[in-house]
């Protein structure tokens, strides 16, 4: 027969566990409804290689697979250092934000050319991250990490809750009715570790929520990525780093001469450059 304490340690336990049931039920009956239902259209119908690296790694990860894309259908050459030329030639652009990419890329000057971390920065190129975002699917792909943020708590709050609750009722320890009342105190820690390792396995805010969408979206980009020569490829990744800004200009340089004295002797004397003197700079006094 269950004691006073044992009662109020199956309340409290029972009362954790519905915590996580009902926060699991609302997250699979009525919040992620329709990724669900997004996530198997995507499945069904396929999606195009740019909008899965988008679902992937966002504009940066679209703009690669874009270029590889291009590159691949012959409107793009790439030089040695990863430049990007138009050829003004190659198949036809039937995505929108290929085709805008396409069409700016046409208007880059002659003798010049753009890099990949151009197209993930620059203005010019806003219109196409802009229309790969707009295709792609609205679907959460990362959780958010507030499901394990409230079990957390509620695995921080109750053992407080159930030390106040024994507390002036003088119930035994649980499942230990013969023991002293102190132990509670080990009962309860041990139930806010229990507690936070249920938390732990909560999806955190940076664990990916769908791994049949991730595997089918990483099969669709390797599709144009792979089809390109190694070489090609590696000079591709280079030019989407941007390069490092130049260095500052060194200071003006100081220049001794020697000028005569009135009395028509020699002494050595320093010029300053013109552009120091007006603000006293270099030492003037």
């Amino acid at each position: 027969m269950l004691t006073e304490g044992d009662g109020i340690f199956t309340l409290w336990a029972l009362l954790f566990a519905a915590c996580n049931a009902l926060r699991a039920a609302y997250c699979l009956a009525l919040r992620d409804r329709r990724d669900r239902r997004t996530v198997g259209e995507v499945l069904r119908r396929g999606l195009h290689p740019v909008r899965a690296s988008f679902l992937l790694g966002g504009t940066d990860a679209a703009a690669m697979t874009a270029v590889c894309a291009l590159v691949d259908d012959g409107v793009l050459r790439v030089s040695s250092d990863g430049g990007l030329r138009h050829t003004h030639r190659g198949r036809p652009q039937t995505s929108p934000a290929l085709k805008a990419l396409s069409e700016e890329l046409r208007r880059t000057p002659r003798g010049e050319t753009a890099k990949l971390y151009e197209i993930r920065e620059s203005a010019r190129f806003d219109r196409f991250r802009t229309l790969v975002a707009r295709e792609s699917p609205s679907v959460r792909t990362t959780a958010s990490g507030r499901s394990q943020t409230l079990v957390m708590v509620a695995a921080t709050v109750i053992p407080f809750a159930m030390g106040f609750h024994a507390g002036p009722t003088n119930a035994s320890v649980p499942f230990l009715p013969e023991a002293d009342r102190t132990v509670w105190l080990y009962v309860c820690m041990g139930f806010w570790f229990a507690g936070s390792g249920v938390a732990a396995l909560w999806p955190s805010e940076r664990r990916r929520r769908w791994r049949r969408l991730d595997a089918y979206c990483r099969g669709r980009q390797a599709v144009p990525r792979s089809a390109l020569p190694a070489q090609t490829h590696e000079a591709i990744v280079r030019s989407g780093v941007r390069p490092p800004p130049p260095p500052p200009p060194a200071p003006p340089a100081r220049t001794r001469g020697r000028t005569r004295n009135p009395d028509g002797s020699w002494s050595d004397a320093v010029e300053v450059d013109s552009s120091c003197s007006s603000c006293g700079g270099c030492g003037g006094d």
